[in-house]
């Protein structure tokens, strides 16, 4: 079973948050948005040995505006098998048979932990039941035990980095020849160096061979894997062909580490024999450097069990498939999850976003708001135009990606998914109207409201067009390079600036004049097109 869902109401920082789960989810999201309240509100049911947990004061949620605490929280834990009918199946599973509700909709059997707390005067009043698929508490007067019993066949881990090397628990079995296999691999390092790591990787050896269940074996990677993740580490065995056959220093030190901070998250808890953990990551990219994260990913991801980490790393979710991520926006002091559904892009669209987006532009999934443009021009021009208007766009949450190559359609679904703002600047030309006619339909498809916000259609066939008849004539005259060009149509001195300086160059020739004449030389519709855009983004400020 794995833990399918988590539902709070009035914890720590969240006033109301549901966030569905996988194997692996990657939580992103904003300073304050619920990540790290949600990771709590998981350690605290299942994360130690003091269970059923006691809640405090200070989990209740605070207002932001008077700090005042609410009365009442509670979260909900829906666990779920991995086949219909496997849990009255499995002895292992059977032992929580009171407590399985089979849910009709879909044959599978869940169950729903919930934990409750009041706020009184004189004290806090905690409460731990299971419901069952109509939302009625199930009787059982054994709950406490089989709480425990959730806990040890569910234990949350939480994975934290571990630079010095404290006592290891000494194991209940004999160690395997390979430790001095591994010591032989290390001839030039330290004594001290060598047993940190033939310590480290012992560790994880003993807690994957004493609790948990088997490693699977990696399998090749299709075509839909390569285009999903990108980024991971792939052609790696199983966790015990690795600590058998090191030679590479980088993997040994990595594999030290994850064995020491396995050891310090299970800090001698009794754990069932064939535990599937839930594992916390909170920002793993924080202390490592990206080739060593790549690598201690790659190996985290082999380790049974549900992984929930939180990361600001754009490189580290490009190892994770975009349906494995949630992006938590909080709006009007509510948290809300958004995740892609894989159901509505196509192969080629997840291949378009995987290239332009997921590898030349992964920092953009962090991002409050999209603007779409056509091509390289305005990806040099509109940033330093915005900051002329008093702008600072990155700063603002607002992202700049280019669509001609990958298409709007892919590009805006992905955004609506995943709850980014966007807005789409096109050219005046027959191809710009196209690209603005499909957006309003798709608009409409994804029944989203305000074109007006969403979309810029400019009056000109194209950028350079616009600034030349829009204050900017004399710099491209200039740029020609040629003084006699007075009865040249625009067009023609447009195609001989571009052609001696490129749209890039000529681009920043633009904006050379723009800072010498001030915010008054910014074309007042793209000043207009700034405000919309950066009023989208504050939206989730």
């Amino acid at each position: 079973m794995f833990l399918e869902q988590i539902e709070i109401t009035g914890f720590r920082g969240i006033s109301r948050l549901s966030v569905k789960l996988g194997q692996i989810t990657a939580l992103i999201g904003e300073n304050a948005w619920g990540k790290s309240s949600l990771l709590r509100a998981l350690w605290s049911l299942l994360g130690h040995d003091e269970l059923p947990y006691q809640f405090v004061a200070d989990d209740f949620y605070r207002g932001p505006c008077d700090g005042a605490n609410g009365q009442e929280l509670i979260i909900r834990l829906t666990f779920r098998e991995h086949r219909p009918g496997i849990s009255q199946h499995s002895h292992r599973l059977n032992r929580l048979s009171s407590i399985w509700t089979r849910h009709h909709l879909d044959m599978f059997h869940r169950i729903h932990y919930v934990a409750k707390a009041t706020l009184n005067t004189d004290d806090i009043i905690s409460e731990h039941f299971f419901e069952d698929a109509h939302g009625s508490r199930v009787s059982d007067e054994n709950s406490v035990e089989l709480i425990r019993l959730l806990s040890s066949m569910n234990p949350v881990l939480r994975l934290r980095d571990s630079r010095s090397i404290s006592a290891l628990v000494e194991p209940a079995v004999e160690p395997d020849d390979f430790m001095g296999d591994i010591t032989d691999l290390l001839p030039d390092c330290t004594p001290d160096r060598q047993q940190r790591i033939t310590d480290g990787v012992h560790a994880a050896e003993y807690l994957l061979d004493r609790y948990f269940m088997n490693v699977p074996h990696q399998t090749k990677r299709s075509q839909r894997d390569i285009i999903n993740q990108p980024g991971s580490l792939h052609g790696l065995t199983d966790w015990h062909d690795l600590l058998r056959n090191m030679d590479n220093d980088t993997m040994q030190q990595m594999l030290a580490r994850i064995g020491h901070a396995l050891l310090s998250s299970h800090s001698g808890r009794k754990l069932e024999h064939e535990a599937r953990p839930i594992y916390i990551l909170e920002d793993p990219e924080s202390r490592l450097h990206p080739t060593m994260m790549s690598i201690a990913w790659g190996l985290i991801q082999q380790l049974p069990g549900q992984k929930i980490l939180t990361t600001n790393s754009g490189d580290l979710l490009t190892t994770l498939p975009l349906s494995q991520i949630r992006r938590l926006v909080r709006t009007n002091g509510t948290a809300k999850s958004y995740q892609m559904d894989e159901n509505r892009f196509t192969a080629d669209d997840l291949r378009k976003i995987t290239f332009h987006v997921r590898i030349n532009r992964p920092m953009s999934l962090f991002a409050r708001c999209w603007l779409l443009v056509e091509g390289e021009t305005e990806l040099w021009l509109l940033s330093e135009l915005a900051q002329l208007c008093g702008y600072h766009l990155p700063g603002e949450g607002v992202r700049i990606i280019e669509y001609a190559q990958c298409g709007y359609s892919p590009l805006i679904k992905l955004a609506n998914d995943l709850g980014i703002s966007w807005h789409m600047l096109a050219d005046g030309d027959e191809a710009g109207v196209r690209y603005v006619q499909g957006a309003r339909r798709l608009m409409a498809e994804e029944h989203q409201h305000g074109s007006a916000s969403n979309l810029t259609l400019l009056p000109s066939r194209d950028i350079e067009h616009f600034l030349f008849t829009h204050g900017f004539e004399d710099v491209y005259r200039r740029e020609a390079g040629n003084r006699d060009l007075h009865n040249l149509p625009a067009n023609k001195v447009i195609e001989r600036a571009v052609s001696r300086r490129s749209k890039p160059g000529m681009a920043l020739a633009v904006i050379e004049e723009a800072m010498k004449q001030g915010v008054d030389s910014v074309p007042s519709l793209l000043q207009n097109m700034f405000n919309r855009v950066v009023a989208l983004a504050r939206e989730q400020a």
